[in-house]
């Protein structure tokens, strides 16, 4: 496993690169103090199995920095069992999230719960299972041009969304990025929406917290951004490098993180 660094200086910005097909980067941002981001992977390299984790902690909450950190941690320490145990990844990932959630609820080294998104992505078989909890999100990027948003926000813009307002208006509107669900502090309900990938091409498979997909939300946006800098890069983490250079060159208005695994059929 592939853990994320635990001081604030370190968190400023920085990368994983387990392997070459899984990494990712988080960085500070330009216009905060902290990076509330934290992300997790791991791999077994032998069987091309890999588990992805990306948390926002959320701004308001005392502690969202150890919120996410904490979050990601356990949420991969729950999948690697999982693997271990060969248990049915659907199965297995509402016990990751309530595994992270009972690691935010107590988080090291403050009094109180913090609270944080939660997106995760399991790697076995060609195949990809995924669950999410707020507002950080999967897509996928595929080499033949297709291109997708994997995960559904919890989120005051996807509700208008969901009453017929168009996706830019809604992300726009007052209070869009206010989440209805979340891990930690005052949470009602932390079972993830769960959803599957059989990639029938290669491509990408990217998570990521809002301070890249602010800049890219649709998924035809989020290729356009993503397909060129994928041929140019050697490594995933490389590419997430240069995706979160990318959001940065853009204003950096929150902590970015990406983290990519790529597939082959």
């Amino acid at each position: 496993m592939t853990d994320t660094p635990s001081s604030g200086a370190e968190r400023r910005h920085f990368i994983l690169s387990p392997t070459a097909w899984l990494g990712g980067c988080s960085d500070l941002g330009l216009k905060h103090s902290t990076n509330q981001d934290a992300f997790c992977l791991a791999v077994r390299e032998s069987v091309g199995a890999a588990i992805m984790a990306v948390a926002d902690g959320v701004s308001t909450a005392l502690g969202a920095e150890d919120a996410s950190r904490a979050a990601t941690d356990a949420a991969c320490g729950a999948m690697v069992d999982a693997f271990a145990a060969e248990q049915d990844l659907v199965d297995a990932l509402p016990s990751a999230f309530r595994a992270a959630h009972d690691a935010v609820m107590d988080p090291p080294g403050l009094d109180e719960p913090s609270a944080c998104t939660l997106v995760v992505a399991a790697i076995r078989d060609g195949a990809v299972t995924l669950g999410n909890v707020g507002d950080s999100r999967a897509y996928w990027v595929g080499d033949d041009g297709s291109c997708a948003l994997l995960t559904t926000d919890d989120s005051m813009a996807q509700a208008r969304i969901l009453l017929g307002m168009p996706r830019e208006d809604a992300e726009r509107s007052h209070q869009a990025h206010s989440i209805t669900k979340w891990l930690g502090r005052d949470a009602d309900d932390v079972l993830p929406a769960i959803t599957t990938l059989q990639p029938e091409t290669g491509g990408w498979l990217l998570l990521c917290s809002d301070g890249l997909w602010n800049y890219a939300s649709s998924p035809r946006d989020m290729y356009e951004v993503v397909a060129p800098r994928a041929r140019q890069a050697g490594t995933a983490a490389e590419l997430a490098e240069s995706l979160v250079a990318w959001a940065i060159d853009r204003g950096g208005r929150d902590n970015v993180t990406v983290a990519l695994a790529r597939l082959e059929p």
